[in-house]
């Protein structure tokens, strides 16, 4: 206590803890005698504690109402500072339980394709925080995803957000910018804001039958009334910047995938009106699941943006998310 220690001198006497847990238990209850009861005291150190954490403070805790008793101002204020302890105490234990017997408890992600990338780095990120923690990332398509047992439903899913799916809650991770990208030299990389009929003579590289990246590039086009030829459907982004590379279209990517192709010079991003698009990512699970302890502390720290950079050693790529703070109550 070094700067503060004048402040908190009061509170490092007696057996404060203990005290304000009694005095929580009697300002929800509005009774020493239950409140002895719920924490298995006798009435007389209930109200022990109460005198002395009143003392303390120098201030009056209670007034009596009724048949019962209520917190004055001063109690109510430091009901306020116990439920703000008590909560600090519950995320505490929570990571104390990841923690206790790491061996016992693997965490799982399902992850969605183009949610690889971004769950191997929440993953590792949660791992060096816990290094006794064991892991596991599934990919696989949605419609497969779902459809297995997810491990008796402990697993945590990252998928693509708005799911109507039935069963799931999902709740906002992250948001994706998505480029349009041509080779390095390409006529329209000189130009800006030009507008997507610009590239109505252009032909384009799409991704496979299924992917989300190949229905949005095309309801983009389609907005506009127009009708691109796609001279390539590849799989995987890698496949679709390489072949834009080599000149043979305009390719809708993620910014995470596509930035190593531009700083090798390979490609160059299009500056295009209404653009980029975004994409939604989220972090969940099935609604009957019951989730680990590891699981629940992995799903907390995500939502929060703990996991941010964290162990990743490369800050510029995680720059290319837009993680979102959407911790479920």
């Amino acid at each position: 206590m070094p700067h503060s220690s004048k402040v908190l001198r009061r509170y490092f006497r007696h057996g404060m803890f203990p005290q304000l847990m009694v005095f929580e238990a009697v300002a929800r209850l509005g009774s020493v005698t239950r409140a002895a009861d719920e924490l298995h005291l006798a009435q007389p150190t209930a109200s022990t504690h109460i005198r002395k954490l009143s003392e303390t403070l120098e201030v009056k805790l209670f007034e009596q109402q009724g048949r019962g008793l209520r917190p004055t101002a001063a109690g109510r204020e430091l009901l306020a500072t116990c439920d703000e302890l008590i909560a600090v105490f519950v995320r505490s234990e929570s990571r104390l339980a990841a923690l206790r017997a790491p061996q016992a408890d693997v965490l799982r992600i399902a992850a969605a394709p183009g949610a690889r990338h971004l769950g191997a780095r929440l993953l590792a990120a949660f791992c060096v925080r816990y290094p006794g923690v064991q892991s596991t990332l599934r990919v696989a398509q949605r419609a497969a995803l779902l459809d297995h047992d997810g491990s008796a439903g402990g697993e945590i899913y990252l998928l693509q957000i708005p799911d109507d799916r039935p069963g799931l809650e999902l709740h906002p991770v992250a948001t994706e910018s998505l480029f349009l990208y041509a080779r390095a030299g390409h006529p329209l990389s000189r130009a800006r804001q030009a507008p997507l009929a610009s590239l109505a003579n252009e032909a384009i590289v799409l991704r496979e039958p299924g992917s989300t990246l190949r229905a949005m590039m095309l309801a983009a086009f389609e907005s506009r009334g127009l009708r691109p030829v796609a001279r390539a459907e590849l799989a995987g982004n890698d496949a679709v910047a390489e072949a834009a590379a080599q000149g043979l279209g305009i390719a809708l990517m993620p910014e995470s995938a596509a930035q190593r192709f531009v700083d090798s010079g390979a490609i160059a991003r299009l500056d295009v009106q209404d653009f980029p698009l975004r994409r939604h990512w989220g972090l969940g699970f099935r609604k009957c699941a019951q989730l680990s302890p590891c699981a629940a502390l992995f799903m907390r720290e995500a939502l929060a943006g703990e996991l941010v950079g964290a162990g990743s050693g490369d800050a510029a790529q995680w720059s290319k998310w837009k993680c979102t703070v959407a911790v479920p109550a």
